[in-house]
């Protein structure tokens, strides 16, 4: 296959997988793009400061010394340093400190330099510091000066070395004020101290985390296994205790040591765990382990210190920095053992220098990091530094050699001392939003374009690059606006198009384990395919056909596999090449070979032996396997007049005369295969008519037992289609025997009548029972009919219908005849059924608006209305129009009553209470009453409580004789 022709297939194949790749790098050009327009608008409201060489000094002490450390208080550089005594016996300050000026502003043009102070030790004058300082150097003869070391951000500590040892110190305490230094004392050495060394808390992995096997290990949160048994450290990813093999191995000193006698600490730290794996009686060994993408590295600098980046971005360490994301350098270093010292952070929160220190040699190790570009700088390796106030980065390197003249490198740097913003940028959204956030915010979005930028490294990738854009565009607000240059809008279109990876990624992961499958598969076919060609000797044709032939299926096999996406073909087309070439040196050397008169005689043999064979055979079996026999000869035969065809051959007689030989055995072939045909109609005659026999009777049997299992119409369809499929299967087979061929077209026409007869027949029995259940149902519903009307309400009706026996009856008879495959009849019941329901309640509806308002009143048309009364008829008296009437109660019958005696008391007609008329209230009766009746001296002497009582007792007494 062309490689044209390849690339083409690819590029029409690229699936879904494909299209979100190229959406995920089209997004993330440009969130790169927008990253870089932000970074420049951020530098312009809050500055920037790069980290680059600015000028070169150096600094000039008055005696030949070994310069040792630098510090800056305030405006002031003390530069320490240690001066040979030679005959001299006492130590003054001047030998072993000096006192600097940075000069900006320059002096005689000379700027950027450090200038001896005029004030010379003025800083450091203190008689008790004095009188210490001589004592230690007049009392400890050895006596050093080792560094300076800020404390606590408020105190100054000289550190000296009194012997060899480099933990045995003296140090000098001072304070630092805002005017320079105040002396504390000489008893301080407790309080210098480094800090902690690592990040984190190292965690045991004991015998709990232990899997035994025959290659037992150690599990570290089941994430990574362990182990040093077996003469070997190995690290591995899969918890298979059957396989020694891991992703990591390295030799140990003692091979015999069991699981028990190592040890193992680690610290997970996100996607990295830290590994601390100590052999039986060595020193311990420090690993890191990334668990997304599946990879260790061995760093022995862990062993001194490892801290961790800003929002954990990965740890550091004194020869590089290993980061979550993968990414990792370690620089080639002599500075010897390192132990972390302190963290200087830049204003901006983008930059920190992480600074290590070796006593012994009394080396710094300076290690710039950047969050935002998540790179470390070259580190800087020097004798002594400081750091000015505006961010000059000074150090020196000390001679091997005592000198006075000390080169000094000044470095602009980003860790000024206090705030850097420019308060002309104040009115910006990037000044309100602050500089850190925004450094934060960048950072991780450099992260994420690391993620992008591995592709698919890694099975959780897609993953990660998903919950790293949404983490993104959940922690900041200011994404959206035009001032942040809109990040969001690349960061949403790649978590959409990263989600939609996920599933997609592992499509193709199954697709690429398949591809890498399939290349193993035919890689180990040709090599052993070539591996038994070079150890043929090619003695007979028949080597030559079969290698040849070979060659062609596994050629055939390779360019199948360009169709599978994914597959290597570059690798591919080597092999197919090789197979090439192949081809063509066995195929000459066929050539040579068949030039030789006895290279056909195996064919000719191989005829013979199948002619003879023939007539030896009894069975249509053996021979048709006899033909497939012939036809192979003929097939290997037609190969090799393909190879001497294709091949170009100068002596044309050489290929007409193989031509001519293969030509002659193909002749015989011919007559074989004509006897073969004879023999077979001959031999299978016999052996039809027997298996036709028996054949036939069994298909007889099956009729017997279908017709007397076919009990329904549609059985009988169902097993007159089996039959005829074995008819029609052995019609198929006896197709060359014409009068089996008219027998079984006899037996099918038998077969449709039985089966015809049988279905008529259960059609007319099904028929006469649905017309039962019919007749049944109808007279159900007759009854039905009249019950269900002569009912009074509606409840009545819908219990009637719910529950009734009878109407269960006609329910059942309608499950019946579906039974029976008679829908009409069945459909017909259930109608009737309702219609009789819902007959009963028009009626009765009908019959209920002939009346309103229950049975009382009858309403005609939609204006008429009738009461109807019920109630019992009574004759009363009522007062009305100022007169006396009778009155039929329930009618509006009223007839004046004229009485004379009744005329006269017409006054009190309307008098409700013989105790109160229109001229007396009922208070002034009931007054009167107790005046009249009581003593009226006793009322008057009476006490409220009495009187209360006495009211009461009156007032009941007089209303019961009004009543």
């Amino acid at each position: 296959m062309a490689e044209k022709d390849i690339k083409d297939t690819t590029q029409l194949d690229s699936g879904t997988y494909e299209i979100i790749q190229s959406r995920l790098l089209k997004q993330k050009n440009d969130l790169q793009q927008r990253l870089n327009e932000l970074n420049e608008e951020r530098k312009k409201v809050f500055g920037s400061l790069e980290t680059r060489l600015i000028a070169n000094d150096r600094v000039n002490t008055e005696n030949n010394c070994i310069a040792r450390d630098i510090v800056t208080i305030g405006k002031y550089s003390i530069f320490g340093y240690n001066v040979h005594l030679g005959l001299r016996t006492e130590m003054q300050l001047s030998d072993v400190f000096s006192i600097y000026e940075f000069d900006r502003d320059g002096v005689d043009g000379d700027a950027l330099r450090f200038r001896e102070s005029g004030n010379k030790l003025n800083l450091i004058t203190d008689p008790i510091f004095q009188t210490d300082f001589e004592n230690l150097y007049k009392y400890y003869r050895n006596t050093i000066f080792s560094k300076f070391a800020i404390m606590g951000g408020n105190y100054l500590h000289m550190v000296f070395q009194l012997s060899d040892s480099v933990t045995d110190i003296k140090t000098f305490k001072w304070l630092i004020t805002d005017d320079g230094l105040q002396y504390v004392d000489n008893r301080s050495e407790h309080e210098y101290r480094f800090p902690a060394q690592y990040g984190f808390q190292w965690k045991e992995a004991g015998r709990d985390n232990q899997r035994a096997g025959v290659h037992g290990h150690v599990s570290i949160l089941d994430k990574v296994f362990v182990e040093t048994i077996g003469g070997d450290l190995t690290i591995k990813v899969e918890d298979n205790t059957d396989d020694g093999q891991g992703i990591y191995r390295e030799d140990v000193e003692h091979r015999d040591q069991t699981l028990d006698d190592g040890q193992y600490r680690y610290a997970d730290l996100g996607n990295l765990i830290v590994l601390e794996i100590k052999p039986f009686q060595e020193e311990p060994r420090y690993f890191v382990y990334n668990h997304k993408i599946k990879e260790v590295e061995r760093i022995n600098s862990i062993a001194e210190a490892a801290v961790l980046l800003p929002d954990d971005q990965g740890i550091i360490f004194p020869s590089g920095y290993y980061l979550q994301t993968g990414e990792y350098n370690v620089f080639p270093s002599d500075a010897g053992k390192l132990k972390f010292q302190q963290r200087i952070a830049s204003p901006n929160g983008e930059d920190h220098l992480y600074v290590f220190y070796n006593a012994a040699q009394g080396l710094y190790v300076l290690m710039s990091y950047n969050v935002i570009d998540q790179t470390v700088k070259t580190p800087i390796v020097c004798n002594g530094f400081t750091i000015l106030e505006q961010g000059e980065l000074c150090y020196f390197r000390t001679e091997d050699e005592q000198t006075k003249h000390h080169m000094m490198q000044i470095w602009q740097t980003p860790y000024l001392k206090g705030n850097i913003m420019p308060s002309e940028h104040q009115d910006t959204m990037l000044f309100k939003i602050g500089n850190k956030d925004i450094v934060k915010a960048m950072a991780q979005a450099n992260e994420l374009l690391t993620l992008l930028n591995k592709e698919d490294s890694y099975g959780g990738l897609y993953d990660d690059i998903a919950r790293s854009s949404k983490d993104i565009l959940d922690a900041y607000y200011w994404l959206p606006e035009e001032e942040t240059k809109q990040i969001n809008l690349p960061l949403n279109e790649i978590n959409k198009a990263s989600n939609a990876a996920i599933d997609e990624f592992e499509k193709v992961k199954q697709l690429r384990k398949q591809a890498a499958a399939d290349t193993r598969d035919i890689s180990k076919k040709a090599d052993e395919l070539f591996s038994k060609i070079k150890s043929t000797s090619f003695k007979s044709i028949n080597d030559f056909v079969e290698l040849l032939t070979q060659l062609r299926s596994l050629r055939g096999e390779a360019i199948g596999l360009y169709e599978i996406r994914y597959v290597d073909t570059d690798f591919i087309k080597g092999i197919e090449e090789q197979i090439v070439e192949q081809n063509e040196v066995i195929s000459r050397r066929a050539v040579t070979f068949l030039l030789d008169d006895k290279a056909l005689a195996p064919y000719h043999d191989a005829v013979a032996e199948k002619q003879k064979a023939l007539d030896d055979t009894k069975k249509v079996i053996e021979i048709k396997n006899l033909e497939k026999e012939v036809n192979q000869i003929a097939e290997d035969l037609e190969l090799l007049i393909d190879i001497v065809s294709n091949l170009e051959i100068e002596d044309t007689s050489h290929s007409t005369k193989i031509i001519e030989n293969i030509s002659l055995i193909f002749a015989t072939i011919n007559q074989v295969k004509a006897a073969i045909k004879n023999k077979v109609k001959t031999v299978g005659k016999k052996e039809a008519q027997a298996d036709f026999a028996a054949q036939l009777k069994l298909i007889d049997q099956s009729i017997i037992n279908y017709l007397d299992i076919a009990n329904t119409p549609e059985k009988c369809d169902e097993f007159l289609t089996k039959v005829s499929i074995q008819l029609e299967e052995l019609e198929g087979k006896f197709a060359d025997y014409e009068d089996y061929i008219t027998e079984i077209i006899g037996k099918r026409e038998e077969v449709y009548a039985a089966f015809d007869n049988r279905k008529s027949s259960l059609v007319e029995a099904r028929n006469k029972k649905a017309m039962a259940f019919q007749n049944a149902a109808e007279r159900i519903l007759k009854g039905v009919q009249k019950r269900a009307q002569s009912l009074d309400s509606v409840t009545e009706i819908n219990g009637y219908f719910a529950s009734d026996l009878m109407i269960n009856k006609v329910r059942d008879i309608v499950v019946q005849l579906k039974d029976l495959d008679d829908a009409g009849k069945a459909e017909a019941i259930e109608t009737a059924l309702k219609v009789a329901r819902e007959d009963a309640l028009r009626k009765l509806k009908d019959k209920n608006e002939l009346y309103e308002d229950g049975d009382n009143i009858i309403k005609l048309g939609g204006k008429h209305k009738f009461g109807v009364n019920k109630q019992q008829l009574d004759l009363t008296i009522v007062f009305k129009d100022n007169g006396l009437f009778y009155h039929l109660t329930g009618t509006d019958f009223y007839q004046e009553l004229h009485n004379e005696i009744l005329t006269q008391s017409q006054g009190i007609w309307n008098q409700d209470l013989v105790s109160e008329n229109n001229q007396v209230y009922r208070s002034a009766y009931l007054a009167y009453s107790i005046f009249k009746s009581g003593d009226k001296e006793a009322l008057r002497i009476m006490s409220p409580a009495d009187l209360l009582t006495t009211v009461q007792e009156i007032a009941s007494v007089t209303i019961l004789v009004v009543m």
